[in-house]
C-alpha cells in the first residue's frame, strides 16, 4: 500500500536468465532451444531457429549503438535488483520499497519471440510451455503478488488453447499475445475464433502488448531507427488490435473477454473512440454486420488501458472516456519504463482521488482476480 492506496502494476516485466529455455523446455527439444550466440561485430543475443529472435539491421533494428547506450543508461537505477539476477526477493523488496501491493508480470524475451514466425510451431509451443513453467514457479515465491500472464503461440491457434488452458490450471492470471498480425492473421481472423472461445470460458484477461523490432509486420518498420519506430509501434498496434476486435465481432461473439491494453499509453483513447464513433455515425455496421453496438459501448464493456503516471493527456482521458477504464503501468524493469517516478507522478495528477484509487487498484483488480 501506498500513501493509503492499494497499487497494482499491470505492466511489468520478467528479465528471462538466458538458461532457462535450454533447462525448462522439453526434453525432445533441448537441442533446439533458444540460446545466447555470437551475432557479430563483437555483439552476442538470443538466437533460435539459426537467426535472432530481434531483426538487427534494416528498418526498425534492434543494433543501434545509441540506443544501446541509452538502455544501458536506463537499467542503472535497476543495479541492485539486476545484480541480485532480479530474483523474486528483489522485485519484492522493490515493490515494498515504493509501496506496490502487485504486479503482472510479462516475458521480456519471450515476447521478443513471439515477434518470429517460427518454422517449427512444436518448438515455438515448447517455447512458451518452458517460459510459462519458469514464470509460473517464479511467481509462486509470492501469488497473490505476483500475478504471471501466460505467453501463447498464436502461429498456431490450437497449440494456443492448449497452453491457455494448461497454464489457467496452473495458476497463470492472464493471456499474453502481441498485437501484430501473424502469419497473415489480424486478430480478428476466424482462426482465432476457438481461442477467444477458450478463453472466454476460463474467464481470464487477454492482455494485448507490442515488442520493439519483431520480424512480424509493425508499424515500427516505416522508420530506420528502433527510437522512432518504437515511439509509433506501441500505441499504433494497439489501436489497430482494439479496432480489429471491436468491428470485426469478436467482442460481440465473446461479450465476457475481457481485453487489457499494455504498455501503449492512455493519452490516445478519447480520439481513438471518436475516430470509431465518427465512422459509426457515417456508414453503422454497413461492412460489418456484427457490429451490433455504437464501438464505445463495446470498448467501455469489455476493454481496459494502461496508463503511464506522467501522461499530461490522462486527466482528458478520465473526463471524455471515465475513469472506470484505467489502470496503472511502470513497465518494470525495462530501461524505459517510469519505475518509480511514475508512482508519484499519479499521485501528483490534477485528479480527485477516488479516480487516483480506481486507476491505482480497483480497475485492475476487478480485471485479474485481486481481492
Amino acid at each position: 500500500m501506498r500513501n493509503g492506496l492499494s497499487v497494482l502494476d499491470t505492466d511489468a516485466h520478467q528479465m528471462e536468465p538466458p538458461s532457462i529455455w535450454r533447462e525448462c523446455i522439453d526434453s525432445a527439444f533441448a537441442d533446439r532451444a533458444p540460446r545466447m550466440s555470437d551475432l557479430g561485430q563483437g555483439r552476442t543475443g538470443m538466437v533460435v531457429e539459426g537467426e535472432p529472435i530481434t531483426k538487427q539491421d534494416g528498418s526498425y533494428p534492434m543494433h543501434s549503438e545509441e540506443f544501446l547506450q541509452a538502455a544501458a543508461r536506463g537499467m542503472e537505477k535497476h543495479e541492485q535488483s539486476r545484480a541480485e539476477g532480479f530474483s523474486p526477493a528483489a522485485r519484492l523488496s522493490d515493490m515494498d520499497s515504493y509501496g506496490v501491493d502487485a504486479q503482472v508480470l510479462y516475458p521480456t524475451v519471450g515476447g521478443q519471440m513471439l515477434g518470429k514466425e517460427f518454422r517449427d510451431l512444436e518448438l515455438l509451443a515448447a517455447v512458451c510451455r518452458a517460459y510459462n513453467d519458469w514464470s509460473l514457479d517464479y511467481c509462486a515465491a509470492a501469488p497473490e503478488r505476483l500475478r504471471m500472464a501466460a505467453m501463447l503461440p498464436m502461429q498456431a491457434p490450437d497449440l494456443a488453447i492448449e497452453e491457455a488452458r494448461r497454464t489457467a490450471e496452473l495458476g497463470a492470471s492472464a493471456f499474453y499475445v502481441r498485437p501484430n498480425p501473424v502469419c497473415g492473421r489480424n486478430l480478428h481472423h476466424e482462426a482465432n475464433e476457438g481461442l477467444w472461445n477458450a478463453i472466454e470460458a476460463l474467464g481470464k484477461p487477454v492482455c494485448i502488448h507490442d515488442s520493439g523490432s519483431p520480424y512480424l509486420p509493425s508499424f515500427g518498420e516505416r522508420m530506420e531507427t528502433h527510437t522512432s519506430g518504437h515511439i509509433i509501434a506501441h500505441p499504433f498496434e494497439a489501436m489497430v488490435a482494439m479496432m480489429s476486435l471491436i468491428w470485426y465481432g469478436v467482442i460481440e461473439r465473446h461479450p465476457l473477454l475481457t481485453v487489457v491494453h499494455v504498455e501503449a499509453d492512455a493519452g490516445w483513447l478519447p480520439y481513438w473512440l471518436q475516430r470509431m464513433e465518427q465512422h459509426w455515425e457515417f456508414s453503422g455496421n454497413a461492412e460489418h454486420p456484427l457490429l451490433k453496438q455504437r464501438p464505445t459501448a463495446y470498448f467501455k464493456s469489455n476493454f481496459l488501458v494502461a496508463c503511464r503516471g506522467d501522461e499530461r493527456t490522462l486527466p482528458a482521458v478520465c473526463d471524455l472516456v471515465g475513469d472506470d477504464y484505467v489502470t496503472f503501468n511502470t513497465d518494470y524493469p525495462h530501461p524505459d519504463g517510469t519505475w518509480p517516478a511514475g508512482l508519484a507522478d499519479l499521485e501528483s495528477q490534477p485528479l480527485p482521488e477516488a479516480s487516483i484509487r480506481k486507476i491505482f487498484w480497483d480497475n485492475g483488480a476487478a480485471a485479474f482476480g485481486l481481492a
